[in-house]
């Protein structure tokens, strides 16, 4: 039981680490970055520990490789931007400092930790993140965080680090909620509706929804799917009601960015990324350019480009991803989604799946595989594939372990 507790109370500093402390404003921009470091900093020490005073045998890492791929390119793309854009180590390995979160699923598997209490971490930190959102919706213009905080399209868009932890407990609590039609999971569901439609971000929205239909329609274990539709669809009307002045002001925006040509922007961004960015350093193209620290010449170029041309690296997702670290970072991203969806895991962690297929679907206009938060709560969930993974293969050799014997005994008997 204390060593629970122990693991609990180190994942739940790391998180907070990842997070940069949700950003609150009284704690200053350098802490908070000093925050982030400051994890990672955790998390190789500790492995270090186990290394050296640790001699337990470990249930089965099905993602070694890929993340190793990902960590091999944070070498060769800080070499790139040494050698190529004439960025020092020392700034490459402070700007990546989020890369470190993916040492984590190494740790984890050393700390032996349990899946019901990583669950219950999730939901803490979604809770924390919900009263986060509320309470600085309540205080604006007074601003809590420096995360973003803007008012526009008939709302207080907030955005602040953690906000993956939230999407998690939306389908984890949809899962539960689906196979069990018990009614007290919808509170939880119902204020994370509200924060995506208060945020009036549109992809997230549609993400969101794709993966609900997918759950509903796929899951075998769902209960009464047609007093699901029929509350699906009460559930829907209320909210339009309650946020109709927010839907109005999203579709009169969508209708602006198609004028303005938008998504013509993202497709202009990579094409300039992908050619002209690369011309005169092409081993870029394998190696990647290395992140870039905001005051060297290399960022300062960074941002023009972003000023000038509004490209932004952010907006194009795994592509932004690839300009950063290379071809062997995009290899390890793709071995992570498809030994994800490939491995058995139990159906009561189905919602993992589910999860990774929203990440999926959006992976062209987010760059979470980059982003410390993100990347701290999946090789979380990696872990728990793994566990559940090792599990199944545990039961299936207990089957045929029980079914030998009356083999043999059948064989003799017409023997």
């Amino acid at each position: 039981m204390l060593k629970r507790r122990i693991n609990i109370v180190i994942l739940a500093v790391i998180i907070l680490c990842s997070v940069s402390f949700y950003e609150l404003s009284f704690l200053g921009s350098a802490m908070q970055k000093m925050a982030e470091i400051l994890g990672g900093g955790i998390i190789f020490v500790l492995i270090l520990f186990h290394l050296v005073y640790s001699n337990q045998k470990g249930i089965k890492r099905n993602f070694s490789v890929a993340l190793l791929f990902i960590l091999l390119s944070l070498i060769t793309s800080m070499i790139t931007s040494y050698a190529a854009r004439d960025q020092r180590i020392v700034h490459t390995m402070f700007a990546q400092r989020a890369m470190y979160y993916y040492l984590l699923y190494f740790l984890l598997h050393q700390l032996k930790f349990e899946p019901k209490d990583m669950e219950k971490v999730f939901v803490f930190f979604a809770v924390v993140y919900i009263g986060m959102h509320f309470l600085q919706t309540a205080l604006y213009p007074r601003l809590i965080t420096d995360g973003t905080v803007r008012a526009e399209r008939g709302t207080v868009r907030i955005y602040i680090e953690g906000a993956d932890y939230i999407a998690l407990a939306f389908l984890l609590y949809l899962q539960k909620f689906l196979r069990s039609n018990n009614l007290k999971y919808l509170l939880l569901i119902f204020l994370v509706i509200a924060i995506y439609v208060m945020r009036g971000g549109r992809s997230a929205i549609a993400i969101q929804t794709l993966t609900v239909v997918l759950f509903v329609i796929i899951d075998r274990k769902v209960q009464s799917r047609i007093f699901l539709v029929m509350l699906g669809l009460i559930g829907s009307i209320a909210i339009f009601f309650i946020f109709q002045d927010i839907f109005g002001e999203l579709v009169n925006q969508s209708k602006t960015d198609m004028a303005k040509g938008e998504d013509y922007i993202r497709l202009k961004a990579i094409r300039y990324y992908m050619t002209e960015f690369n011309e005169s350093h092409p081993i870029a193209y394998i190696t990647g350019n290395g992140k870039a620290y905001p005051h060297s010449n290399y960022g300062k170029l960074i941002r023009l480009t972003t000023l000038k041309y509004r490209y932004y690296l952010s907006d194009i997702g795994l592509f932004g991803n690839y300009v950063f670290y290379g071809l062997f970072f995009i290899i390890g991203v793709l071995g992570i989604c498809i030994r994800l969806l490939k491995l058995k895991i139990d159906p009561g962690q189905s919602y993992v799946k589910y999860y990774f297929i929203a990440v999926i679907i959006g992976i062209t206009t987010s760059a979470a595989f980059a982003e410390a938060d993100f990347i701290c709560m999946m090789v979380c969930l990696l872990y728990l594939v793994d566990t559940s993974n090792d599990a199944s293969l545990k039961n299936r050799e207990s089957r045929l372990e029980n079914s030998t014997p009356k083999i043999k005994s059948t064989i003799m008997q017409k023997a």
